[in-house]
Parts: C-alpha cells; structure tokens; sequence
C-alpha cells in the first residue's frame, strides 16, 4: 500500500511493553492453553453478523465490500478507514496494549510487522489450505512468527521500476524510448549514478533525483541484513561490517550529492515540484505512479523504464490481520481471506492501481495487460509483473527495524534537504539515535 508519509507518530508504550502487555492480559483470560489459530468465535452462519475494516490510504474495497455483501447477504461490512497511515497504525498499537479489539479486521503496512509480530498473540492465526502458497516466501515470512503462526494476509505489494521524465532526457541528450531508457538504466548503482553525471553535465536545469533519501530507500530494501543480525536481534548497522555504512557513505558522497533536487519525499516543496521541470528521475513502485499522477495531472511527459539499479527491489506493502479476541473472529477470517484472494486482488489493481503481491494474480492477463495512458500508454501491468518476478527476499526486520530505519531517513535530510550536517556529522548523530535505542 502506498503512503502518504513516511513520519509515523510515537506511541508511548514501547513495542516490548505492548507485547508483555498484550502476553499477559492472554494469560488472564484464561484462553492460555488455547490451542494457536483457534478461537471462541463460533463458525460463520447465516445468522446476522457486522464486521468493521480498519484500513488507510486507498486498499480498493469498496467494489468487493458490495460484493462480499451480494454474496453474504447476513453480513454487513464497515468500512473503518483511518485519515492516515500513522493514526491506523497508532490505533493498532493502542488496541494491543489495552487488549481491546475495536475492529474484527485491520490492515498493516509491512513496516509495521516487526512490532505486530511480537505482539502476535493478539492476532489469530491465519493458516489455512486455501492460502498455502498463495504468496511468495518473502512476502508472507513478513507476517509470519518464529514458530509458524501467520497472523497476516498480503494485499499489495511494491517492486519498484524507474519513473522518468522523456523530455528532460531529451534535454539532456539521453534516449527517450522506454525500451532504450530501461538498457540504459539497468545495471549497477554506479551505473545509475554515472547516467546522473551525464544527465546534469548537460545542464538542463533538472536533477537526475528528488533525494538521496529516496534512493535509500530501493537499495537498502536490497541488501538482506541492513540494520540487524537475522539469527540474534542484534544491532549491526553500526558495526565494522555495517552493510548500511557503505550506501550512507555512497549516496552522502559530493558526487551523488550534486544530481539531487534536494526535496524530502512527503514534504509541500517535494508534492509541488512534481508541477515543474525539477528532476528526471526516481524510485516508482506501482503505487508510485499513482502519486506522480495525483501531483502534476496536466503533466505529460512522465514514462516507466523496466528496471532498478543493482537488482529487485519491493518498497511497500500491507497485511490484513484478525484479532483474535473478536466477537466475529471466523467470519473475519473469511472476508479476509477472500479480499486476499488473487481474483479480488487482480481486480484492484486494474481499477484503483495497487499491485498485488498474490503470486498468481501478477501474472494474470487482466494484471499483464493493464496499460496506463498518464505514463505514454506504458504496459504498467507487465512491467510491475517483471519487476516483482525475480524478487527473492526482504530485508530482515527485527524488534529495531522501524527506528533505525527512521533515524537514518533523518540523517540523510540533515545532508541532503536542510543542509545543516555534513556527512560525517550526520553520522554521529545517526550513531547516537541508534545507540539510545537500547
């Protein structure tokens, strides 16, 4: 799922808190012995049932509430949609540590799920023969505890490709043909970047990027273990083998410095730029272009290359969840699991845009074909479907995943957007973030 912004607000229960919170109010209820993915509720029936969906941003259900409803006549859904991403996910948060469930269904952006996870005994379990292989590994280990209890269903999911503007490459000199532009842009990361010098050398006016901060975000999504060690939770990020150290120190360089437009995705300058000729470049998952599209709709000149510097790359994604202390837990598994499914989950992104992370549905001929006439007529649906194939994990995300990553978000806005640390400064202070943490 697409965001709106990438601040999320504080909460004042930490996330070990929440989950010994959540852990022992379980234990007083008396449920402690259950058995992992039962549940007191009583199956599905045809007796009158309501169930409320916390979502955020735009999941594309409204058509498919309709028609779960047509097909369910007993049951009515509410749809209970957050004004943003960071209330959804402080609503979450709030639920698990007062062990109260306000929604039989919540939706969660996979940045979320290390902190879910360790709270998992709040949720049930989602494991069933209909979803077996539904996903691929790397997206549905996401939702998946140590020992084998899913707690999330995949919805969308975000291989990234290039967006990029025809006319400033024009401009500039650089080939203009999707086709052309995607062999140009393949490769290495330092192949991207010595386009970008290309680019700038050319003196169009434009950057190659909006922010380093960006970029970021594509390649440290490749690197399998950026901020922790998978086998003990352990903090590595600051470390002589930090593998995030060299991409901080690549993307501070002067060099790469010089190809950006300076402008922090989310803030006012950077949604207002998108009106004017100021970069050429940037990271585009699909939901992406729904953003380019929303903040310069006069504009025509915006394409999708096939491809991503230095290999796959997925930025995004969200879950469904089920708590499990709901009045109506069995029939909440049941709509979650049919939203889910990779004919509703085609369907959503052909009309609303979100690509689905369900294995089956990102080849489907009606995903494939979908072509979008805001990016030239590009072959979207193909290109997402090419993107995503060769994707084969994510980044570990441990109990420190979510603050380290915003820690260093902030320290590439100290170098790159409000100019007031250097590299090394920044740094330090990224150092220090890091080490309060414990």
């Amino acid at each position: 799922m697409r965001k709106t912004t990438r601040k999320f607000l504080a909460v004042t229960a930490g996330v070990a808190s929440i989950a010994l919170l959540a852990s022992a109010c379980s234990s007083d209820s008396g449920d402690g012995d259950k058995p992992s993915g039962s549940s007191s509720a009583s199956a599905p029936s045809d007796e009158k049932v309501t169930l409320k969906v916390a979502t955020f941003n735009e999941f594309g259900y409204a058509d498919l509430y309709e028609e779960y409803m047509k097909l369910h006549p007993n049951v009515t859904i509410v749809n209970d949609k957050a004004d943003t991403s960071d209330n959804a996910r402080a609503a979450v948060q709030n639920s698990i540590a007062t062990n109260t469930v306000v929604d039989d269904i919540v939706a969660a952006d996979s940045d979320w799920m290390p902190e879910l996870i360790a709270s998992s005994d709040f949720f049930a379990d989602l494991g069933s023969d209909t979803v077996k292989d539904r996903w691929p590994a790397w997206k549905s280990q996401l939702s998946t505890t140590a020992d084998g209890k899913l707690i999330g269903y995949g919805t969308d999911s975000g291989p990234e490709a290039v967006c990029y503007r025809k006319d400033l490459f024009k401009k500039a000199g650089l080939p203009t043909d999707r086709a052309e532009v995607s062999k140009l842009l393949e490769g290495s990361w330092d192949n991207y970047f010595t386009q970008g010098q290309k680019f700038m050398d050319a003196k169009t006016g434009a950057a190659w990027f909006d922010s380093i901060g960006a970029l970021s975000q594509g390649m440290i999504n490749q690197l399998e273990a950026p901020f922790e060690d998978p086998s003990t939770d352990e903090i590595t990020v600051l470390g002589a083998d930090s593998k995030a150290k060299p991409v901080y120190d690549l993307l501070t360089s002067d060099k790469v410095l010089g190809q950006s437009a300076h402008l922090g995705q989310w803030s006012q300058d950077w949604t207002d730029a998108f009106k004017g000729d100021k970069w050429a470049t940037m990271l585009c998952p699909p939901w992406m272009t729904q953003i380019i599209a929303g903040n310069a709709p006069d504009q025509t000149e915006w394409d999708v290359a096939d491809a991503l510097p230095g290999g796959a790359s997925n930025w995004g994604g969200s879950f469904l969840l089920v708590p499990e202390g709901g009045k109506n837990v069995e029939a909440a598994k049941q709509l979650a699991d049919w939203l889910t499914d990779p004919k509703q989950a085609a369907a959503v992104f052909v009309k609303y845009g979100n690509f689905p992370s369900q294995t089956a549905a990102t080849t489907d001929p009606s995903v494939t074909g979908k072509t979008d006439a805001y990016f030239g007529g590009a072959p979207t649906g193909q290109i997402f479907s090419n993107r995503f194939a060769p994707i084969e994990k994510q980044p570990y995300r441990g109990s420190h995943y979510f603050p380290i990553n915003q820690a260093l978000s902030d320290a590439y806005t100290r170098v790159d957007v409000d100019k007031t640390d250097d590299s090394a400064s920044s740094w330090k202070k990224f150092e220090q973030a890091v080490k309060d943490l414990s």
